[in-house]
């Protein structure tokens, strides 16, 4: 073997050492999850650290949080809410992105250095006067209320994507479209929308999962507990003096494997369209 092929083995055989050890330490806590969830709640307190039960699997506890969480009715709720979310965010953004990347229009820049400048605003610094505003529209603990903020704030993200995804198509292919007589929004609509699913399936993946997973805007604007949203209901799941971590961990896991499904579906999208919307600005 020569020097340079020798080389070329051991930095491939670190890479994959540096990989597997990143694998690990994002499984072990789902790991942690599952096994804390399978233990007695005296054995989730008196060994929290191990990652398996070793006082036996009890099995019940699932079912003992299924009835207990009302799992239905929080499930339809946020998934109720993080369809929405998506939809709207995915339409209005799609036509934003699309007029910044194919229609010339003046202060065209200026608004997309608005939108991007926007992404660097942290969230946390504008609920207080979005939960004014809220109060005083009469929004105040309603999925309106939680939805409107949502969609507002996945903006700045989608039409930075959006708009790159759009300009790496063909530019010649709007032209044609306006030759054969095509309509602004029908050329968005008919020819670059169908065109865009990858990126479509990254925005729709992140929005759902920040959407599904997102638990401060939604303990702030709700009130009413029969408009909780599945994390909410999972966090005031357990109320004793005590926590019983193998029922919140159960709870937990009810919470999750939702969102894992949907990433299954999508990943293969949410991988094409998060690389090809990237790489022109």
């Amino acid at each position: 073997m020569t020097t340079h092929n020798y080389k070329a083995s051991a930095a491939s055989i670190i890479k994959y050492i540096l990989l597997l050890l990143y694998a690990v330490a994002c499984l072990y806590p789902f790991l942690w999850m599952i096994g804390t969830s399978l233990k007695s709640p005296a054995e989730a307190l008196r060994n929290p650290s191990s990652p398996f039960p070793k006082e036996g699997w009890h099995f019940e506890t699932y079912a003992e949080v299924w009835n207990k969480l009302n799992f239905a009715k929080y499930f339809v709720n946020s998934m109720t809410i993080s369809v929405t979310v998506v939809i709207f965010v995915v339409i209005i953004y799609s036509m934003m992105g699309f007029a910044l990347a194919r229609i010339d229009f003046k202060g065209k820049k200026i608004v997309f250095a608005g939108f991007i400048a926007l992404i660097l605003v942290p969230g946390m610094t504008v609920q207080i006067p979005l939960y004014i505003n809220m109060v005083n529209l009469g929004l105040s603990n309603t999925f309106i209320g939680l939805i409107l903020p949502m969609i507002n704030g996945a903006g700045p993200f989608a039409v930075f994507l959006f708009r790159n995804y759009f300009l790496s198509l063909s530019k010649e292919m709007f032209e044609a479209a306006k030759l054969d007589g095509c309509s602004t929004f029908r050329t968005y609509s008919k020819i670059y929308m169908p065109l865009a699913l990858p990126i479509i399936g990254t925005i729709a993946v992140m929005n759902f999962i920040g959407t599904w997973n997102g638990i401060q805007w939604p303990m702030i604007i709700l009130r009413d507990r029969n408009l909780y949203t599945l994390p909410m209901a999972v966090m005031y799941l357990d109320q004793s003096a005590f926590k019983q971590w193998n029922v919140l961990m159960t709870g937990s896991i009810y919470s999750v494997v939702p969102v894992i499904v949907v990433f299954m579906f999508l990943q293969k999208s949410y991988i094409q369209g998060l690389t090809s919307g990237a790489v022109k600005g």
